[in-house]
């Protein structure tokens, strides 16, 4: 079985401020007497459910097309849940809690609750959001150097609140060795995501040489 965890993209996707909205651009038309009609989109790397690799913070970094296939599969995959409303940070002692899981996930996604503002109150879910402590990349690794991805429920690991410990967390996660990829704005909606290991699989929308893109990512179950 297939579960979407992505978000569909639009022109009414939230977005982490300061990001340009998608765009469409109609360049072909019937009405203006073109044989068809044809639109050119422009979105932004980091719209939508996407993910960051290396390049995107640390220089020199690996990109999409050099480090992830057209599908690129993580198993076993594990969620956990770490309520946090607002601005609140995830930090270390969030995690202990949920060592079973840290230690033998190779994607390891974090269900905070804030995906059910993104709906309802969209500012606060690209605004004010909880957000992953600079702490939090150096305990996983050491935990569990197996681990590759986080994956989170909010528009990102960094708020715009606290922009430095935001780039440090980063940097944290993509640049040091062994990478753990970052993959936000993840819909976790799904109850059984909390259960079982499972299989994540991401298709992501452009296969090139870019530091992130929107993914469409599918959680399977056996």
């Amino acid at each position: 079985m297939l579960i979407p965890i992505s978000y569909p993209l639009n022109r009414r996707t939230p977005l982490y401020p300061g990001r340009e909205p998608l765009t469409i651009t109609p360049t072909k038309s019937l009405a203006r007497g073109d044989p068809e009609e044809e639109s050119q989109i422009t979105f932004s790397s980091h719209a939508g459910t996407h993910i960051n690799l290396p390049r995107h913070s640390c220089p020199d970094g690996g990109s999409v097309s050099a480090l992830l296939a057209p599908e690129a599969v993580f198993a076993p995959a594990r969620c956990i849940e770490i309520p946090k409303t607002g601005e609140e940070p995830i930090r270390i002692h969030d995690l202990l809690g949920h060592l079973d899981a840290v230690l033998s996930a190779r994607a390891l996604f974090v269900k905070t609750g804030s995906g059910r503002l993104r709906e309802s109150d969209p500012e606060a879910y690209a605004k004010a959001h909880p957000w992953m402590h600079p702490e939090v990349p150096g305990f996983l690794r050491t935990q569990n150097p197996a681990l590759r991805l986080l994956g989170i429920d909010t528009i990102s690991i960094a708020t715009p609140s606290y922009p430095e410990e935001g780039a440090k967390a980063h940097r944290a996660f993509l640049c040091n060795h062994p990478h753990i990829f970052l993959l936000e704005d993840v819909d976790l909606s799904y109850g059984r995501l909390l259960g079982e290991p499972w299989i994540l699989r991401l298709y992501p929308v452009v296969f090139d040489d870019l530091e992130a893109v929107p993914v469409v990512a599918l959680a399977e179950f056996e």
